[in-house]
């Protein structure tokens, strides 16, 4: 642990109650009524988080680590919770309770997110919806995917929910149309229950070692858990209300001025662009660079370590130089050089890897137990035996292999199956051992340094592999599959497995059991698909996918890139995944150093997550925030860092209040409002 990471967990754990934290109170089980509570919450954040998102894009809550809709719901519920301990203490909820709340919202809402089934709904609706005789997709697309695995328009039933689905000024509340959607959701609903069953047991695996013996900050969760064992020593410190009021300020007049032109603002917003004034070669080619100052960003950086926080601006001003000097020197005829997203999958497959190195002792003894051997860990108290988990995790593997394998079983008439049953078990197997790795990455990450976003745009195991293959050696049906997965593997923002790692963190801190929370996860992921299916069907037919941003994106990138795949075939592309390999031994090496030397500034996480969209509107913020954190460390030590924190918190608390109240206004009143960010 560095310096500062150590003054950091110094300072939180100054802040606890006492008590509250405490290892030495036995451990309880999760109430019903805080499952209760979120249960009933779930339907309504999804509503919000749909109509925000996808409908009127007006806030992008789940594209970020933190998600901001959850942690407004859960201040509000505190404060309320100050109100009932006050008057009626027996029946005020616990932090326990409010945390539990917390991670079943924060993952329910994973599933309605901006990066899954925002993607599949809309995506699933438009294959045979734009087919016609001039793109000639019923021949290049829809004879290669099996019938039951998207929306068609085989029947008038299919039809209708087909057309109302893009268009809108429909309901989902008709048999015929709940019948045309029973197929596909029934397919893709057992595999997202395979999938997440698959990462809950590798998180299971995991959960002793970085919960208890590494003793992970989990940086993302420190805000809501000091909201949920601290609120009231923070509403009386002066430093928290300076800090809220300026950005709640901020976020009030930027807000009314997105309604109304006219009056003044304040440029938070690509408050500078860099395509104003680099217009010629070779600096025109980081036009694209932006100037950002989300205050909110600023005080999430204050919970992250430095270096990280170092890394990530460090190694995002890194990649640009490679695209100035890949300008300069005049580089043309490898489009898309030098490859910075295949850099950052190589990183990301590194970062997974490197997780489990990391926690080879310990995986050596979770396999010594399931095996029956001695030196075996104690699973006594963990969410199931491992064994179990091994079980529910191989067969939940073995589900997304068939299922993955049954959607390259369709083959167009006279044409036959090139690549064949092995070889496409081979291919998925390869896929799902990719993302896997990037699961835990993600969680290692979020778990030890907490980034504010992780994205990886477009550069999922579909892309690595295809890149490594090319079209022909793909195969043109697993081609159809992979571009099936595209809604789970567009990007990397939401992920249920540092949402759920990050649960069992709040079971430790909040002395309940590491079982009941994970059965309170159970419910969330049920009760969250149910209410995200739901909000996004019927939020869809009334508004339609057609002529929103993230409707019209989401609907045909994956299958415009299928067509363009198998219309014009590709060879392998040697030096993107060459690139894949040089981003892999780059974050190796910075791995080794940073275990080797403390003094080592650079890591591997800064360089995997540096090359995404969230990063270039984010670097500079992470700048300003890590200048200021490094200052108060470096001066003022822990006893500082402890009386700045309520600022830092207010910053981030101030901007989440008035946006979430800006977005719910834009729901109810049906017009797209200021977005802080996004």
């Amino acid at each position: 642990m560095s310096n500062s990471e150590e003054v950091t967990a110094a300072a939180l754990a100054s802040m606890a109650p006492p008590g509250q934290l405490g290892d030495d109170v036995k451990p309880r089980f999760v109430s019903l009524r805080s499952i209760l509570i979120a249960c009933a919450l779930m339907p309504i954040m999804a509503i919000w988080v749909v109509s925000s998102e996808l409908i009127w894009y007006s806030g992008h809550s789940t594209t970020i680590s933190l998600f901001f809709h959850v942690t407004f719901v859960i201040f509000l519920l505190a404060l309320l919770n100050l109100v009932v301990e006050h008057k009626w203490p027996r029946h005020a909820l616990t932090p326990g309770e409010l945390m539990t709340i917390y991670m079943m919202l924060s993952v329910g809402s994973t599933f309605c997110s901006h990066d899954l089934l925002q993607i599949m709904i809309p995506m699933l609706g438009y294959p045979a919806y734009f087919a016609n005789p001039q793109n000639g997709w019923a021949n290049v697309i829809l004879n290669r995917i099996p019938s039951w695995a998207y929306l068609g328009n085989s029947t008038p039933s299919a039809g209708e929910a087909m057309t109302g689905l893009a268009v809108g000024n429909s309901t989902i509340y008709d048999w015929g149309i709940l019948l045309a959607w029973a197929k596909p959701l029934a397919f893709w609903g057992t595999f997202l229950l395979a999938l997440m069953g698959a990462l809950l047991t590798i998180n299971i695996f995991f959960r002793l070692h970085w919960t208890e013996r590494e003793k992970l900050s989990f940086p993302v969760i420190q805000i809501p858990l000091l909201i949920a064992t601290n609120l009231r020593s923070l509403l009386t410190n002066k430093l928290f209300w300076i800090a809220f009021g300026i950005t709640a300020s901020i976020d009030i007049l930027n807000g009314f001025q997105y309604l109304y032109p006219n009056l003044p603002a304040i440029p938070i917003v690509k408050a500078f662009t860099f395509a104003d004034y680099f217009t010629e070669r070779p600096w025109n080619a980081i036009a694209a660079t932006e100037i950002n100052l989300y205050p909110f960003v600023i005080g999430l950086v204050f919970f992250m370590p430095v270096d990280l926080a170092f890394s990530c601006w460090f190694f995002y001003l890194f990649f640009q130089l490679q695209r100035v000097l890949t300008s300069a020197i005049g580089i043309t005829d490898l489009p898309g050089f030098p490859f910075p997203n295949e850099q950052a999958a190589g990183g990301y497959i590194a970062l997974g890897l490197l997780a489990i190195w990391l926690s080879r002792k310990h995986l050596k003894g979770v396999f010594r137990k399931i095996l029956g051997l001695p030196g075996g860990t104690d699973d006594s108290a963990e969410p199931m035996s491992y064994r179990a988990a091994l079980v529910i995790f191989l067969t939940c593997f073995v589900v997304l292999i068939v299922e993955g394998v049954m959607l390259t079983r369709t083959i167009p008439e006279g044409q036959a199956n090139v690549t064949g049953i092995g070889y496409s078990i081979v291919i998925m197997i390869a896929f799902f051992i990719i993302f896997f790795l990037y699961s835990i990455a993600i969680a290692r990450m979020r778990a030890e340094l907490g980034p504010p976003a992780h994205d990886l745009h477009n550069m999922g195991p579909d892309a690595v592999i295809h890149n490594a293959l090319g079209t022909h050696g793909l195969g043109y049906n697993n081609v159809a599959a992979f571009t099936m997965f595209f809604w789970f593997n567009r990007a990397y923002r939401a992920h249920f497995s540092a949402h759920s790692m990050e649960g069992f963190k709040l079971a430790q801190l909040t002395r309940l059991t590491s079982r009941s929370m994970m059965y309170a996860m159970l419910v969330a992921i049920v009760v969250g698909i149910l209410a995200a299916f739901w909000a996004l069907l019927h939020l869809l037919t009334v508004h339609g996918y057609s002529g929103r941003p993230a409707g019209d994106a989401f609907s045909a990138e994956a299958w415009n890139k299928m067509a363009a795949w198998l219309s014009f075939p590709q060879r392998p592309k040697i030096a993107a995944t060459l690139a894949v390999v040089v981003g892999f031994g780059f974050s190796i090496l910075l791995g080794g150093m940073r275990m080797r030397f403390t003094w080592w500034l650079w890591h591997p996480v800064g360089y995997a997550t540096s090359t995404s969209w969230s990063m270039g509107k984010l670097w500079f913020c992470m700048f300003l925030g890590w200048l200021v954190k490094a200052l108060i460390i470096r001066y003022g030590g822990a006893q500082l860092y402890r009386k700045a924190m309520p600022f830092f918190i207010g910053l981030v608390m101030g901007e989440f209040v008035v946006g979430s109240l800006w977005l719910i206004y834009g729901d109810i009143v049906g017009v797209t409002v200021y977005r802080f960010w996004g």
